[in-house]
């Protein structure tokens, strides 16, 4: 039988749940999908395009033994590829370009050492300042997966015409932002006209967090989320994931909420297809 861990804390041999209610929680589709990206390395699985699992460089996992377990909770959600995007930030002293590739390589022997199943990719969660375009430009920071993608995020009451121009600047450089959980951003979500706009005029992208999508963020998130996915403005889902605990990295939830509201298609787009264009770096 398929080993898989309720509670999210990673594969245990004595926690062995019964597939038939798992597929009453998340679905049949998915629970199958998520078996045979365990049986077969052929199967595409989800593909997480942010995460705090880099130990010890942010708020995210504070040792390589929590990293590791957050990667095997990864694989037990049919995660096979993330993109691993540390906090980068003008205030903090944070990890380089360099180091990130070294702790991921580090990071990856390990969990191939442990045959968890993930592949490992480099990243950064920027907050947004003045100078973004051009560092990213110098090789200071890092885009998505070494990609022309970039994932950048903002504090939850900005003004509009911030966001705007901000994002419009970096894509004027060439890059293809990534707008970090938009459904924290009140003046830009608060209409949906202004959102779809913001896409248009500043050539942008957006990605919510799945624990929004299923409603572990509130209520008022789990709305906001449903109107920018009824709207079509949504491209990617991602876990946001900090820790092995209540921040884990689990999408198979949000995987089972998408195909039942909206289809397999639509699913399939958000969780992985749409991820896969940040991979091969090309445009959406």
């Amino acid at each position: 039988m398929y080993r898989i861990n309720k509670t999210g804390k990673g594969l245990r041999q004595d926690e062995t749940a019964d597939m038939d209610e798992l597929k009453d929680i998340y679905g049949s589709k998915i629970m199958n999908r998520v078996k045979k990206v365990h049986e077969s390395k052929d199967i595409p699985g989800f593909i997480d395009i942010h995460c705090h699992v880099l130990p010890m460089v942010d708020d995210g996992a504070q040792s390589t033994e929590m990293a590791l377990d957050m990667l095997r909770i990864a694989a037990d959600e049919g995660i096979w590829k993330m993109i691993l995007t540390p906090h980068q930030k003008a205030d903090r002293r944070c990890v380089t370009p360099e180091g990130i590739v070294k702790r991921i390589e580090i990071l990856q022997k390990k969990a191939d050492e442990l045959k968890i199943p993930v592949k490992l990719f480099p990243g950064n969660e920027i907050f947004y300042r003045h100078g973004l375009a051009e560092l990213l430009e110098q090789g200071k920071i890092r885009t998505l997966a070494n990609s022309h993608y970039v994932l950048i995020e903002f504090l939850p009451g900005e003004d509009y015409a911030y966001i705007r121009d901000a994002i419009g600047r970096v894509a004027s450089f060439g890059y293809w932002p990534v707008v970090a959980h938009v459904e924290r951003y009140v003046n830009v979500i608060k209409d949906m006209e202004k959102a779809e706009r913001l896409k248009e005029d500043a050539g942008c992208y957006f990605q919510v967090n799945a624990s929004s999508v299923v409603g572990e963020q509130g209520f008022a998130a789990k709305n906001v989320v449903k109107k920018l996915l009824k709207a079509g403005l949504v491209d990617f889902v991602g876990t946001d994931a900090h820790s092995d605990g209540s921040r884990a990295p689990r999408l198979r939830k949000c995987a089972g909420y998408l195909e039942k509201k909206y289809g397999e298609t639509m699913a399939g787009k958000l969780m992985r297809e749409n991820a896969e264009a940040i991979l091969e770096d090309r445009v959406l």
